[in-house]
């Protein structure tokens, strides 16, 4: 799979899941970050994500983005390859169902991880849920 590809099915799960009601603020929050918001937007107008960020999405939802390489049109290993992020990436979406239907991790997601406001919000969050 091309990083154009994963592009492409990311957006597609994003998609789906702001078609099945969830709010994009909250995905974002999910996955990139909520101080991620503009990048985001942009991500869901067509402008394609690189490395740094789809590790950041992936590795959000417990899940590593590794780079392989391959010999070039080998059908056998890029068939393998396709069917297991096709594979990581329903369950990808799947994490993330169960994340954006857990209403304190959404509430944890959408607190700045950093500057200074954040050390406050957390601690003020973590006293709440208490």
């Amino acid at each position: 799979m091309q990083i154009e590809q994963l592009n492409a099915v990311i957006r597609e799960t994003f998609t789906e899941l702001v078609n099945d009601g969830y709010k994009k603020s909250h995905i974002c929050g999910v996955t990139l970050g909520v101080s991620n918001v503009p990048q985001f937007d942009s991500f869901m107008k067509g402008v394609d994500f690189g490395i740094k960020p789809l590790q950041r999405i992936i590795g959000n939802q417990e899940f590593e983005l590794k780079i392989v390489v391959t010999p070039k049109n080998n059908e056998e290993i890029s068939k393998f390859i396709n069917n297991l992020n096709h594979e990581s990436i329903k369950n990808i979406k799947t994490n993330m169902i169960k994340t954006l239907d857990n209403e304190s991790s959404v509430r944890l997601a959408s607190i700045p991880k950093t500057g200074a406001i954040a050390g406050v919000a957390s601690d003020l969050f973590n006293e709440i849920v208490k």
